[in-house]
């Protein structure tokens, strides 16, 4: 199709075999980031649930690392699961004719989000088993079947597992019967049963934060809400965000037509997926108004898109949009693969970025240079980016010195630092203040490490105070991040023991 000598089946196996190949380089050449290695330390602990997001990515991890702890290996569900979805995307178009099956799901594939970061998140396993609980409801559309119903709950509530946003598509599936589906009952019998499918692993999450301080629900509903605030400008950024996503020929050819868009909605068939696509996007829209809308918060929803592309846009179009595709991803590879190239000297005038680029992609050998200052003593960070990079590097736990931030506050459940009073501890910060850390101490060195063109500064500081640690930084922390409602139930909350 796109390469005038190729038959459509020799386009097909290339635009598969040269997404995937860019995806494995990808993963290859970038360097771990700090909340893939985040999560990362989630496997390296399985339980049933952690501080920010539900399981399902640190159980993804905790199998994947039973075989190697390798870049490209533990990012391989990503890999591997947008080649997946890709390839549905061309099966469930392909009644449609074959081209068009192509261009859907080589536009997903060939999208920049997919091509070049194939990175390991909590959004893995949300777009992978979201995608196939949409599935799931489509066929139950097409066969009215409980058992399609059921299964779309067991996905979707193991999306559920994976990260909360699942419950948008929760919402766009009864939306979609209230909106679209005219069959009487059944319709909404069959919700029922997805909700059957639903339950155990929301009452899984229940338990876990019962005896975990309400965690996610503190995290996700409190402390991540508190910069709430009204500006015009958030629902620009988000209006530029989705321009970027969708593309400017794709929106330029679905919204000179709405009319079209709707009817296909209420047609039913595929036109299901343009309403999964379009109804979460819309409840976006009011809470843009006060919140920055992160890229990665829609792309459980994207890959619908490409499915509607392939039933409102015609050839001719179509092709326009896959060409265009193919060159802004291409221009993006050009980009990165420039800074990659040059990185860090090309930033070597602006010091933050300089700084952080140099310790995300020479971490382990930063691990090394820092090694003979701190002998036996276990070591930390501000930071939990920082900690969990040093930890995926070091192969030891690294602990987060002092108080941290609301979001990625895991260390709070793995570190008890009343189990290191009257010991040693070493902290490495990229800022000189490094000494701010020397009450806590009862001797504290600071030592500059030279390193890559910048310098690190590392605190030695022996004999901790646990009591004063206690008092300015543990008490404070649980005030501001562990108020739990007085109405919920009070279960076990392991910073009650802190």
């Amino acid at each position: 199709m796109f390469f005038n000598r190729l038959s459509t089946n020799q386009s097909l196996i290339l635009l598969i075999g040269t997404s995937l190949v860019i995806k494995l380089i990808m993963a290859h050449v970038t360097p771990i980031t700090g909340d893939e290695a985040y999560f990362i330390l989630w496997g390296k602990h399985p339980d049933y649930g952690f501080y920010d997001h539900p399981p399902m990515v640190g159980w993804w991890l905790t199998a994947l690392m039973k075989v190697s702890e390798a870049p490209v290996w533990l990012r391989m569900p990503t890999i591997v699961g947008t080649t997946l979805i890709g390839w549905v995307i061309y099966k469930l178009v392909l009644p449609r004719g074959q081209t068009n099956a192509l261009i859907a799901g080589g536009l997903y594939w060939l999208a920049p989000v997919n091509l070049i970061a194939p990175w390991i998140t909590t959004d893995t396993p949300l777009i992978i088993l979201s995608f196939f609980s949409a599935v799931c409801f489509y066929k139950a559309q097409r066969h009215d079947h409980l058992g399609w119903y059921l299964l779309s709950g067991i996905l979707l509530g193991a999306a559920f597992f994976s990260k909360f946003f699942a419950g948008l598509l929760g919402i766009a599936y009864l939306l979609y019967l209230i909106l679209f589906v005219r069959r009487g009952i059944r319709p909404y019998l069959g919700i029922v049963v997805l909700l059957v499918g639903v339950a155990p692993w929301i009452a899984a999450n229940l338990a876990w934060n019962y005896y975990h301080c309400w965690d996610n629900y503190l995290f996700n509903l409190e402390n991540r809400t508190s910069d709430f605030s009204v500006t015009p400008l958030k629902p620009l950024t988000y209006a530029l965000m989705l321009l970027y996503l969708i593309t400017p020929p794709i929106l330029f050819y679905l919204f000179r037509r709405p009319g079209e868009m709707w009817t296909v909605m209420r047609d039913g068939g595929l036109g299901m997926f343009l309403a999964l696509f379009l109804i979460p996007l819309a409840l976006f829209v009011p809470l843009s108004f006060g919140k920055d809308i992160g890229l990665h918060w829609l792309l459980s929803f994207y890959p619908f898109l490409f499915i509607a592309v392939a039933l409102l846009l015609h050839y001719g179009q179509l092709r326009v949009s896959f060409y265009f595709m193919w060159g802004f991803s291409v221009l993006h590879l050009l980009v990165l693969g420039i800074i990659l190239f040059l990185a860090p000297g090309i930033f070597k005038h602006q010091h933050k970025i300089y700084q952080e680029l140099v310790f995300g992609m020479y971490a382990k050998e930063l691990v090394k240079d820092v090694q003979p200052y701190i002998y036996d003593f276990p070591l930390a960070t501000p930071s939990y980016a920082q900690s969990a990079i040093l930890d995926y590097h070091s192969g030891k736990h690294v602990l987060v010195f002092g108080p941290g931030s609301y979001h990625a506050r895991q260390d709070d459940m793995l570190t008890d630092y009343a189990d290191y009073n009257h010991k040693a501890i070493a902290i490495l910060s990229y800022k000189k203040n490094v000494d701010q850390y020397a009450r806590y101490f009862k001797a504290f060195s600071h030592i500059i490490i030279p390193f890559k063109g910048t310098q690190f500064h590392l605190g030695v500081g022996i004999d901790f105070n646990y009591a004063l640690y206690k008092k300015e930084v543990i008490d404070p922390i649980k005030q501001k991040y562990y108020k739990i409602p007085a109405w919920l139930p009070r279960g076990e909350c392991y910073m009650d023991a802190r």
